[in-house]
Formats: structure tokens, C-alpha cells, sequence
């Protein structure tokens, strides 16, 4: 019995081996593959391409360039947002800066106090907690009265440009860091950054606004209380649904950023899941805040009302941390199997090279000769069903040669760089 056993470890670890063994599976066929090779191939894709990437360091960059730009990119953002929640005066806007510090550190502890039936066992902690809600307080506070500047006009018209520089340089650095994942070598013109992030930072608030006022505004509550009266148990399901409200919004918008930001196409459908992923990796962040809320008390000891802003830095690096690793999710759904082909394409040799470049080559004279829409990498590439990074090699040779021309519309197409 005990050798049946041995014997099923070693079954389990070679077939282990075989699945993490990626040049054997790029071999196959995708129909030959299991499920289970399929799932496993995946999270160690985005496992070693997480680790590639160097994602770690660049959340510690990330990090520290979101503390240095977030009071401009905040102060940009709800000068434009602020019209919409001026009418209801100061506190809205307050409330508003407040739960946008609040969640963009959401590592730090919880909005409120902990619940009357779990009283807290350490003095220090309860006090930590609630210096925590006064810092979080101030620094809104602070902000706004900055924001009242920036609409007053006390900063000037070179002030204002500062701010909106800072803004688009923090949303280039990221635009920079989501193009080497999914492995763009060309980012988007200056031009083409300034119109993209002006439009995010003027309609993102916007919407912002909206969706906070829709989960937490009056409209909300009314719907939620005539839909908890539903019968024939409706109710009690919608009131379920409710709670998993600011989960699906997350998840959306972590969508929505891992599509748009990458000067590549990302379909919806990764980008969903890592949406989803990284949403999920978010809530259990403020699960476990707990953690958080002991280093406040040590590091308010240590380093007294500074002590927050060791604390700031951790949960900026863990979110950064979480939004890399969705990023990574998103990009092993749309690439695990164009991963697999370029592996396979590593040992392709110069002849080989040669055959894909007079193929890639007619097939853009023949494009060009019936008058079509120049084909961009990704089309050339499912068209001659070669590895996209194999074609995009041999395109950018033909390029350098002048035999091809790289037309710069969205993603770059290809047409003839000489007389046919």
C-alpha cells in the first residue's frame, strides 16, 4: 500500500511537471489540453509574468510617485467634479474628498468605529482607530481648502498648468508601465496622452459623481427600501444583491482601466477578469485592515503624528500591488495561448524567418493592391496564423529595411514602402 502510494505522488508530480512544462504544451493542440493543464498553465503564466515584469518594484515606484502627485491630480480632479456637488455646499464636497482618500488607500483600516458587539481588546488600538478617522478628516479637509484655491484663481494661470502637467505626467508613468506588460513597445504621441487623460480627468469625475450619488444618496436608499419590500421573498434577495454592489462597481472600473489605459487592444472579456480579480483582491485587502490598525498604534508611538504616513505608503504600495497583479490576470486571459506560440516560435530558424516575411509581405501588397484598410499586427498575424511577437519582429525588420511602412492609426498597420 505504501509503494501505491509513492507511486501516485510520483504520477502527481510528474504530471505536474508536464503541465508547468511549457514547451511541451505549446506542442499541442489546444483540444489536447485538460482543463485542469489549461488552469494551472494560467496562473503560473501570470505568476512568472508578474515576476518578469517586475511588478514589485514597480508598485514601490508607483507608490511613491501617487504620494508626490495625488493633492494635484485630486485638486484637478474635483475642481471639475466640484460643480456638480456645489450646490448642496461645503460638506458634500468634504464627504466626497474624504471617501476618495478612503479609497484610494483602501489597505488602511475601516471607515467607522467597530461595531458594538465586537468591542476592541486593546485601549491603544480603539485610539489608533479614531486618530486614524481625525487624520483621514484633516487631510480632506486640507485638500478641499486647496481645491478652493485652485477655484478661487490663487494659484495663477502657470499654478493651474503645473497641476494639470503633474496630473498627465502621473497618468503617463502608468500608461508606461501597463504598455511593458503587455509588452507595447510604442506608447501613445503626446498629443494623442494629452487628449486621452484630459478626457479621463475631465469626464471621470463625472461619472465618479454619479455613481457615488446613485450608491449613496437619497434616490438609492428609496429604491432599496421599496425593493426590500418585494413579496413572495424578493426582497430579502434584492437586499443580498445590494451588498454586492460596491464590488461589481470595482470590478467594472478596474475593467474599464485595464481596457483603456495599455496603448494595445484589450478585449472586454480579460479585461473583466482581471477586473474581477483585482476587485476581489481589494476586498479582502480591507478585510484584513485589522493588520493595518496594530501598525498605526506601533508606529504612533514611534513616530507620533507622522506615524500615518508609513501606514499611507504600505496600503499605496499593496494597491498598486493589487492593480499590477489584475493587470497581469487580464493579459494571461487574452495571451496564454499567443504565449505558448511564441515559445514555440523561440526556436523558428533564419529560413523559417524568411518564409514569414515574404508571407507577411504579400499579404500586405495584396491588401494594398485591392485598395482594403492597411492590416494591423494582430490581423497579418491570426491571418498567417504566426506568433504576433514572431511577426512583430520580421514586420519591424521589413520596416527598418524600407520595405514596409508603419501607418500610425490606433494600433500601427502596414502598407508598401515601395512601387509594386
Amino acid at each position: 500500500m505504501v509503494n501505491d502510494t509513492v507511486d501516485k505522488l510520483k504520477q502527481l508530480q510528474a504530471e505536474a511537471q508536464g503541465v508547468l512544462d511549457e514547451t511541451a504544451i505549446a506542442r499541442k493542440e489546444e483540444r489536447e489540453l485538460t482543463g485542469f493543464q489549461k488552469l494551472v498553465h494560467f496562473w503560473a503564466l501570470v505568476a512568472r509574468s508578474f515576476v518578469r515584469n517586475r511588478c514589485p518594484v514597480r508598485a514601490s515606484a508607483l507608490a511613491y510617485a501617487s504620494l508626490l502627485a495625488m493633492v494635484p491630480m485630486l485638486a484637478v480632479v474635483i475642481s471639475v467634479s466640484s460643480s456638480l456637488l456645489k450646490k448642496q455646499g461645503e460638506e458634500p464636497i468634504e464627504h466626497f474628498i474624504e471617501n476618495l482618500v478612503a479609497s484610494l488607500t483602501p489597505a488602511s483600516p475601516g471607515l467607522g468605529p467597530p461595531p458594538a458587539d465586537t468591542a476592541p481588546s486593546d485601549a491603544d488600538a480603539q485610539a489608533a482607530q479614531s486618530k486614524y478617522i481625525q487624520t483621514r478628516k484633516e487631510i480632506a479637509h486640507n485638500i478641499n481648502q486647496f481645491i478652493g484655491n485652485v477655484r478661487s484663481g490663487t494659484l495663477g494661470v502657470t499654478g493651474m498648468v503645473a497641476l494639470v502637467f503633474v496630473a498627465i505626467t502621473m497618468l503617463s508613468r502608468i500608461e508606461t508601465t501597463f504598455n511593458d506588460i503587455w509588452g507595447v513597445t510604442r506608447g501613445r504621441t503626446w498629443f494623442a496622452r494629452v487628449v486621452h487623460y484630459w478626457a479621463a480627468i475631465t469626464l471621470g469625475p463625472v461619472l465618479l459623481a454619479v455613481v457615488v450619488g446613485l450608491t449613496s444618496g437619497p434616490h438609492f436608499q428609496a429604491t432599496r427600501e421599496i425593493l426590500a419590500h418585494l413579496p413572495l421573498g424578493l426582497g430579502w434577495l434584492m437586499s443580498f444583491l445590494f451588498r454586492f454592489l460596491p464590488f461589481v462597481i470595482l470590478s467594472l472600473a478596474f475593467a474599464a482601466f485595464y481596457q483603456l489605459m495599455p496603448n494595445t487592444k484589450v478585449r472586454w472579456r480579460a479585461a473583466l477578469a482581471g477586473g474581477v480579480v483585482g476587485g476581489s483582491l481589494w476586498q479582502l485587502n480591507n478585510m484584513i485592515s485589522v493588520l493595518y490598525v496594530s501598525r498605526v498604534v506601533t508606529n504612533s508611538k514611534i513616530y507620533g503624528s507622522l506615524g500615518m504616513v508609513p501606514v499611507f505608503m504600505v496600503g499605496l504600495y499593496f494597491s498598486w500591488i493589487i492593480l499590477l497583479f489584475g493587470a497581469q490576470v487580464a493579459y494571461a486571459c487574452q495571451n496564454r495561448r499567443t504565449y505558448l506560440q511564441e515559445k514555440q516560435a523561440e526556436g523558428v530558424h533564419q529560413r523559417s524567418r524568411e518564409f514569414v516575411a515574404l508571407r507577411l509581405m504579400t499579404q500586405v501588397g495584396l491588401r494594398f493592391r485591392r485598395a482594403e484598410r492597411p492590416a494591423t499586427l494582430t490581423q497579418l498575424a491570426d491571418s498567417l496564423g504566426v506568433p504576433s511577437r514572431l511577426a512583430g519582429q520580421i514586420l519591424h525588420t521589413l520596416v527598418e529595411v524600407n520595405l514596409l511602412a508603419e501607418v500610425v492609426d490606433g494600433e500601427g498597420a502596414y502598407v508598401p514602402a515601395r512601387p509594386l
